[in-house]
């Protein structure tokens, strides 16, 4: 089963803003009309209580949302991008692959984590019409949505797990209260990875995972060790099973015990039920373990022969009971506020010499601008000057040293710095 998982996650590229002028009878210089394109969809995370593993992840790892729709001519809008929301079961953590940041921890369903911003549509050339610069014959490109690697990581593996030594009974228990298909065998460790199965009890509902049977070391890393451990950790209440035929039943629940306290104490605190199986072999040996876990531990302890399907009713109630008033308490605490990673606050702009007659400048909103603007077309790049003029980047290039002919770079592109026209044309702008 997977429980673990890597995925690339894309926002929708922005729409690109159109350059068309306004032509209509009777209408002389009716002036540039090309409309913005469509902001690029989003990615979302959404807790769903019907899907259990991320096994839908297991062939697919990269998604992208929707694209905006291109702009058109009479101010026509390019279409938003769809929005793109994948499942994941409750109980998954979201981590930024490349930081290590919990970005969300899913705990409720319905809860949704935006995980990648779709990329913002471009502007059309009505939008760079001013009073001197009345008929642009340029517009911007669509931005790119944010792409981020995610890990999904499944803590709650489910709502009952299944505890005992190799060959303890877990998956016939499995295979009889539920529609699961485990393997079943007459030797340990037929179980090698969780299996999970849905529990009706009335209108009601739970989720009941095999896990993997251990042995004496498991903390340490033996057998299946760790990621036994780790499934044991995912679940709301433990069902520990215990072979009637074993000539000491309580050595073989402590070792258990032991194995789960070595590796984390914090585990005691899950509710626990004590279950002795294979009572159709030995009835009376099946009474006296139960008793002896009984006096061994003070909780009430179950006998059960799930092949004959004996003692099944009241262990699934009690069950049932235990899970309701788990979820009736992670309700009460309520849903711990979610995490999410923003860019740490930046400065304005900030020009760095990268080499003799290199510059870069850094900054989100000049960047943007810059990337996203159509250098190949006619007076694209003087806009361009005329904006860091007047955001007062060209000012700091002139500072750091910057002459004509030298390349500066704003992100992916790099322009050849040749501002005097533009310049002059944005200082008779500010003097009027």
């Amino acid at each position: 089963m997977l429980d673990s998982v890597v995925i690339e996650v894309i926002g929708g590229r922005g729409g690109h803003g159109y350059v068309s002028f306004h032509r209509e009878k009777f209408v002389p210089k009716g002036g540039p009309d090309g409309g913005d394109g469509g902001r690029g969809g989003d990615v979302y995370l959404r807790a769903v209580d019907d899907v259990y593993t991320l096994e839908q992840y297991r062939s697919r790892r990269r998604f992208e949302a929707g694209p905006g729709g291109n702009g058109a001519a009479n101010l026509k809008h390019g279409a938003d991008g769809e929005d793109l929301v994948l499942d994941v079961p409750v109980g998954t953590v979201v981590i930024d692959e490349a930081s290590g940041d919990v970005i969300a921890d899913l705990k409720r369903p319905g809860q949704r984590v935006l995980v990648a911003r779709g990329g913002r549509g471009g502007w059309g050339n009505k939008r760079f019409a001013t009073s001197t610069n009345q008929a642009p014959h340029y517009s911007q490109k669509g931005e790119p949505g944010q792409r981020v690697v995610l890990r999904l990581e499944l803590r709650l593996l489910a709502d009952v797990g299944l505890l005992g030594l190799p060959n303890a009974g877990k998956s016939t228990l499995l295979a009889a209260v539920s529609n699961a298909k485990p393997k079943i065998a007459a030797y340990p460790f037929t179980t090698l990875e969780p299996m999970l199965g849905v529990v009706e009890v009335g209108w009601e509902r739970f989720t009941l995972a095999d896990l993997p049977g251990l042995i004496e070391g498991a903390s340490e890393g033996y057998g299946l060790g760790f990621e036994f451990l780790k499934h044991v950790r995912r679940c709301r209440v433990l069902a520990h099973l215990v072979d009637c035929t074993s000539p000491d039943p309580v050595t073989d629940y402590e070792l258990i015990r032991g194995e789960l306290r070595a590796y984390d104490p914090s585990l005691d605190s899950i509710p626990e039920v004590l279950v002795v199986t294979k009572a159709d072999l030995d009835g009376e040996a099946a009474q006296r373990a139960a008793a002896l876990l009984t006096d061994h531990t003070g909780r009430e302890t179950f006998v059960i022969s799930a092949l004959e399907r004996q003692g099944l009713e009241p262990l699934v109630a009690r069950l049932m009971e235990l899970v309701r008033a788990a979820r009736e308490a992670e309700a009460a605490r309520g849903v711990e506020s979610v995490p999410v990673l923003r860019p740490a606050p930046q400065e304005r702009f900030r020009v760095v010499r990268e080499g003799d007659g290199r510059f870069a400048v850094e900054g989100e909103r000049v960047v943007r601008f810059v990337e996203m603007t159509d250098t190949g077309m006619e007076g694209a790049e003087d806009e361009i000057v005329r904006r860091l003029e007047r955001w007062g980047v060209a000012k700091a290039l002139r500072r750091a040293g910057v002459r004509p002919g030298d390349r500066v770079r704003f992100g992916s592109v790099e322009l050849v710095w040749q501002p005097e026209a533009a310049a002059a044309e944005a200082l008779e702008m500010e003097e009027g």
